[in-house]
């Protein structure tokens, strides 16, 4: 077990193995744990509460992180370099919120579109005429990156910072994998030259043109020639679930064929899906720079490239994952493996991995949920049973719960509509509660009779608290340990 080790002023010092000596540091009140060692296996953070660390008892060691960056998933590795011996510390992953926010983005958008359509239509209404309104926008401040690229770097830093809380900051060497994709390159292999400025539509007046000409003016589904009618230009992963403009998600369809997808009548099938978004490494493309420039201000920084990782990787016989590439980013620079493979036996039996995940850290959602308008039969067996929902049939309801609409066709039919009195219970919002009412938040952690675990949401009407691991537990059944710090071990 690894234990972090602070001084009564707050200094760190060197990570150790000696667990006898910790334990009786603990049970003799010289020392106390600050941090960690949730779960088991998990370690901890001990404060020697009669020590101080001077610059003479300090050994001279290396301790050296290797990161690999990534847009979803973040890898990291740290190894301890003293006495030309090579110890894999501890390594890991961070599951980043990075694609959240650029959902949570565009879900913004979208509603304050449709609020000023609304608010342009009621004026229209009151005055016959839209009013001019001055933007508001045009007086803040232009920046760098947007919102996803300032989450995104913002993460790798506050990885590092987790670690220089662990380990000696002043003795840490970072080795980062400098990515830069060329998209281009991840689509055709063998592009040079010309090739890149004359790409699929070049010569094309826009992209629909260069969809019709494709897919020779012939609907995609019924396959019948739409050279001389009305056609349209179809998304087969829609731009809401992270669908791009790309020609590889577009395909051609007739008028009736694309009625029939929006309504669920008809599907794209499997062979036309093709699943390429480059928007990953676009925006690491754009951070990766300013990333490594801040870096190297903090530490000594050293970048290498994925093809040597990837090189390193086969020749080791290693599976392709974020921990796997971080712990030979780590051993390798520019020119290719810098220490001595005679060193990999010696960490490879390591197996302390402390993962992450991040999670939002407030509520803000102003509505919690919206409830459905529901009706009741008067004078029936069961009055307070509802027997339909909403006015008309809105999107996602249940299939299993109908409509006003279609309750009074089925009464229609047989003809005891008239005989029948029904009530409405209108639907409302409901409001979210204050952050302080809020018991568990996602990002918790929790502790029940199961173990320990984090918290992914909670239903408060059904008593239900529901974690990562144990699934749904019983709120009486768990304890809160930990408030949500955005980044949780898992």
């Amino acid at each position: 077990m690894l234990v972090f080790v602070v001084d009564s002023k707050g200094k760190v010092g060197h990570p150790t193995h000696k667990c006898d000596m910790i334990k009786r540091l603990l049970k003799n009140g010289r020392a106390k744990v600050i941090g960690g060692g949730f779960k088991r296996g998990d370690p901890i953070v001990v404060k020697l509460l009669d020590k101080m660390f001077s610059k003479s008892e300090i050994k001279d060691v290396e301790y050296r992180i290797g990161i690999d960056p990534g847009y979803r998933h973040i890898g990291y590795c740290v190894y301890k370099i003293h006495n030309n011996k090579v110890v894999k510390l501890f390594a890991g992953e961070v599951e980043t919120r990075t694609s959240e926010v650029t959902k949570n983005l565009s879900d913004r958008k979208m509603y304050r579109n449709i609020k000023r359509r609304y608010r342009r239509k009621n004026v229209k209404r009151k005055f016959n005429s839209v009013k001019f309104r001055h933007p508001r926008w045009k007086n803040r401040a232009k920046h760098k990156f947007q919102p996803t690229h300032w989450h995104l770097i913002n993460s790798h830093k506050n990885l590092l910072n987790w670690v220089f809380k662990r380990i000696p900051k002043n003795q840490c060497k970072l080795h980062i994998e400098y990515n830069k994709f060329d998209s281009q390159k991840m689509i055709n292999p063998n592009i040079q030259g010309k090739q890149y400025q004359q790409g699929l539509q070049y010569g094309f007046e826009n992209i629909k043109s260069y969809i019709r000409s494709r897919d020779n003016y012939t609907c995609q589904i019924c396959k019948k020639h739409i050279g001389n009618v009305r056609n349209e230009v179809h998304h087969i992963i829609p731009k809401s679930k992270g669908g791009s403009n790309r020609p590889d998600n577009l395909i051609l369809l007739c008028q009736d064929c694309h009625k029939k997808i929006h309504t669920g009548k008809a599907t794209c099938s499997s062979k036309l899906i093709k699943k390429k978004d480059f928007c990953d490494a676009g925006v690491l493309n754009s951070c990766m720079k300013h990333m490594f420039a801040e870096f190297e201000d903090v530490l000594p920084t050293q970048d290498t490239y994925g093809y040597i990782t990837k090189v390193v990787r086969k020749k080791w016989g290693l599976e392709k994952t974020h921990v796997n590439d971080a712990s030979i980013i780590a051993l390798c620079d520019s020119n290719g493996l810098v220490d001595e493979l005679k060193y990999y036996t010696q960490w490879l039996d390591e197996k302390i991995n402390i993962n992450f995940k991040q999670y939002r850290r407030h509520v803000r959602k102003h509505v919690n949920q919206y409830e459905d308008r529901k009706y009741y039969i008067i004078n029936s067996k069961h009055p307070k049973k509802a027997v339909a929902w909403n006015r008309n049939r809105r999107t996602g309801q249940d299939k299993k719960k109908r409509s006003l609409t279609e309750l009074k066709r089925y009464l229609l039919d047989k003809k005891i509509l008239n005989k029948i009195q029904i009530m409405v219970k209108p639907g409302r919002k409901v409001y979210r509660r204050n952050n302080k009412n809020i018991l568990f938040r996602p990002g918790d952690i929790i502790k029940c009779s199961k173990g320990v675990d984090v918290v992914r949401g909670w239903a408060s009407t059904q008593r239900k608290v529901i974690v990562e691991k144990l699934g749904a537990i019983n709120q009486k059944d768990c304890t809160k340990i930990l408030n949500n710090r955005g980044m949780c071990i898992i």
